[in-house]
């Protein structure tokens, strides 16, 4: 599994503090999985690609690919052709600006000791 997240959710006060701390500290532990990749997209030049929402892309066991987005009404599945292809080159974009793994871990730690403990 890879996860990429925008720098601005290791930041975005949600709850409380100790929430927080929970949630940087439930990223190092899951990113420390050897099937887990937690990767930072830092957003250094304007407004990165994935700007519109969470998604999922996922391969299913006949190799088929079926995404899931998350809107503000409702999560929308889909197996369209065209979204898919949309959706993995947003991916790509995303993959292309993450930071390596270990500098992403060094970020949330980072994050985690200076703002949320």
């Amino acid at each position: 599994m890879i996860a990429l997240l925008s720098d601005h959710v290791l930041n975005n006060f949600i709850g409380s503090r100790k929430i927080m701390q929970a949630q940087l500290e439930h990223l190092l532990t899951m990113g420390a999985l050897p099937n887990v990749t937690v990767q930072v997209v830092p957003n250094e030049e304007g407004v990165p690609a994935g700007q519109g929402g969470s998604f999922v892309l996922a391969t299913m066991k006949d190799r088929s690919e079926v995404a899931y987005l998350e809107t503000a009404v409702r999560g929308i599945t889909t197996d369209e052709p065209r979204d898919i292809v949309g959706l993995a080159r947003t991916l790509d974009v995303l993959r292309g600006s993450a930071l390596p793994t270990s500098m992403s871990r060094n970020v949330i730690r980072s994050i985690l000791e200076e703002r949320w403990t």
